[in-house]
């Protein structure tokens, strides 16, 4: 005898298929029309607009301020002006600010004492000044669609460095891209998917920068699903569709794991990065390989110049997080870490002294001086000299 279904059971399991598939298509329809109307309030002209890209690869700025040269269509910048400072600038032909939203600045070898700024002037001679910030070892976009200063035609572009140079900063090229809605969506869903490598706000966020923005995912998920479970209970009143409490679960869970999966993928980048930068190196060639590996050679080569017992260190950089490093891998010599020189009265003979990214502090060779501040100077014997890093002994 076949069995019998009852017609109310299969009404039922079409209702619950419906109601769990209503949960990503109301997630999805809150997300499209939260879009929409951040588009509209803040989106600043035309959504398609009709302007070329520009570009230029560092060779073609000009180096105003600090030391450098271009090669291989770089711009190396290897040494910064008196008041640490360099400057390199760019004198496109004019075109209109309200025609590009985003400025790419492509930048590398720069360290955490690094500062970086973006200019501009205007046709009108006006000059305004913007921050760059890193994210992930890189130059984030800079986005100028919020810009009151952005408007008019521009006639100069430079870029400022300013702070430490412990080593050469490679400027590759600048870009703008053009105001358009197409190229805007496209570029943020590259930004969702590009890796994000390991900085201080990694244990809480995937985007680095993620503090600083206007909508931060995890803001920008929790206000999806609440408009999307306000969305359920207009169909429920309207009796489009019943109000069933397992969709509050199942949107919250859809919207974990969007999140989760882009923390996921970012972290099986980050781990083969790290596995190609450290995997099968000694000890000392993973520090070589870090981040901060030109410090730690620099180290090497001064525990290498000192006796075996310990010694009093003079260390010296402008660089804070080099003076703590750097000091730490002195140890256990008597270490003392210090912004600026002492006085030479604070000096006795057998002391070394190493400086490490320190300016303002001049060596003359042939009088074997060490010259620093008001016209103080000392004897010393000069025991390395590296990429403008020393170690000298005081006599």
């Amino acid at each position: 005898m076949p069995i019998q279904i009852e017609p109310h059971s299969i009404s039922s399991r079409k209702i619950l298929y419906q109601e769990w598939l209503a949960a990503p298509l109301l997630f999805f329809a809150s997300a499209l029309i939260l879009s929409l109307a951040y588009l509209h309030y803040n989106w600043p002209g035309e959504w398609i607009s009709s302007a070329q890209p520009l570009s230029w690869n560092g060779a073609a700025l000009t180096l105003n301020k600090g030391q450098g040269y271009t090669n291989q269509g770089k711009l190396i910048i290897k040494g910064l002006a008196d008041q640490d400072v360099a400057v390199a600038s760019l004198s496109p032909t004019a075109f209109q600010a309200k025609d590009y939203s985003t400025i790419i600045w492509s930048v590398s070898g720069a360290s955490p004492s690094i500062e970086m700024e973006f200019l501009w002037r205007t046709a009108d001679n006006r000059i305004f000044v913007r921050p760059l910030v890193w994210v992930a070892n890189t130059l984030e976009p800079l986005q100028t669609t919020e810009d009151k200063n952005w408007q008019g035609q521009i006639i100069d572009l430079a870029i400022i460095v300013k702070g430490t140079l412990a080593a050469p900063i490679l400027v590759n090229s600048i870009s703008l891209e053009p105001t358009s809605l197409p190229r805007t969506l496209l570029h943020r869903v590259k930004k969702w998917f590009t890796l994000d490598r390991w900085q201080g706000t990694s244990i809480n966020f995937v985007d680095g920068g993620a503090l600083n923005k206007n909508a931060p995912p995890v803001l920008a998920i929790a206000v999806i699903i609440s408009l999307a479970l306000v969305l359920n209970l207009i169909l429920a009143i309207t009796k489009i569709m019943p109000l069933n409490i397992a969709m509050v679960g199942s949107m919250v869970l859809l919207g974990w794991f969007i999140l989760d999966a882009r923390w996921q993928a970012n972290l099986f980048q980050q781990l083969a990065l790290t596995h190609q930068q450290f995997a099968g190196k000694t000890w000392d060639d993973k520090h070589l390989a870090a981040e901060d590996g030109a410090l730690f050679n620099f180290i090497t080569k001064v525990k290498a110049k000192l006796p075996a017992t310990n010694s009093r260190i003079l260390y010296f950089s402008d660089d804070t997080y080099s003076r703590g490093k750097g000091a730490y891998h002195l140890y256990p010599h008597n270490v003392l870490a210090l912004n600026e020189l002492p006085p030479t009265s604070q000096l006795k003979t057998g002391d070394y002294i190493a400086l490490f990214a320190k300016k303002k502090v001049e060596y003359d060779q042939s009088h074997q001086l060490l010259i620093w501040g008001d016209e103080q100077s000392i004897k010393v014997d000069l025991l390395f000299l590296a990429e403008g890093n020393a170690l000298f002994k005081v006599r």
